[in-house]
């Protein structure tokens, strides 16, 4: 049993003038967690967004984590790659947990328009990140050749297709990253209601990277999902 702090709110780090130091910020707070009684801290994406000042619900590059200088700037409004390794590092010194948010179900901030030859729509998909990891194109996003449905967008940004399997497979590597050379001990996946069935079940997206990740004998992770309803 355990008590987990969302430590972050909407436009912290503009609120509490910590911009590109929120990592930081926490990491200089952590003491005061451990004396409440919290166990584990659910932190905001870690990646690099749409956005120099975003949240990062936005997702651009997954890979940069306040290293490449894109988007208005090297580090995220949350701070340094360096900095991040040193909050995850000094929670776990004091017994403290920390969660990765995973934003797996749309991406934005594309670099070119492209079209769509199964709808023969333009969207922003062509993604050409600067940690050269994960570049995306249409045939990454909805819809695709192998899935034409989508469970629910997220305003215009457009949906990655997880039944794509260089989609798929980024994904479980990404998430295995997070966890094995970042540090992370689990993670919080977001929009969980649009990566769902027809029927309504959530047996594709981030429930199917979820049950690979176990697979895979990752058993002492965790991984919870918040679905919000507007």
């Amino acid at each position: 049993m355990g008590v987990m702090l969302q430590a972050f709110y909407w436009d912290c780090p503009r609120a509490e003038n910590r911009e590109h130091q929120w990592w930081t910020f926490i990491k200089s707070k952590l003491p005061a967690m451990a004396q409440a009684g919290f166990t584990a801290l659910w932190l905001p994406p870690a990646n690099k967004a749409a956005n120099w000042e975003s949240m990062g619900y936005d997702p651009y590059d997954y890979y940069d984590l306040g290293e490449f200088d894109q988007k208005g700037g090297v580090p995220t409004w949350f701070g340094s790659k360096t900095e991040l390794f040193d909050l995850i590092g000094s929670a776990h010194a004091l017994g403290l947990q920390a969660y990765a948010d995973l934003v797996f179900n749309h991406n934005s901030g594309g670099d070119a328009q492209e079209l769509n030859p199964i709808d023969g729509k333009s969207r922003w998909t062509k993604f050409t990140p600067k940690s050269a990891k994960f570049p995306r194109d249409w045939k990454c996003f909805h819809p695709s050749h192998y899935e034409t449905w989508d469970g629910a967008t997220f305003g215009d940004m457009p949906d990655l297709c997880h039944r794509t399997p260089l989609v798929y497979t980024e994904l479980i590597n990404y998430a295995r990253w997070l966890l094995e050379e970042i540090g992370f001990d689990g993670f919080r996946y977001d929009m969980v209601k649009g990566l769902r069935r027809l029927d309504g079940s959530f047996d594709s997206g981030t429930a199917r990277v979820a049950r690979q990740l176990q697979f895979q004998t990752l058993c002492g992770w965790r991984m919870l999902g918040q679905r919000t309803d507007h």
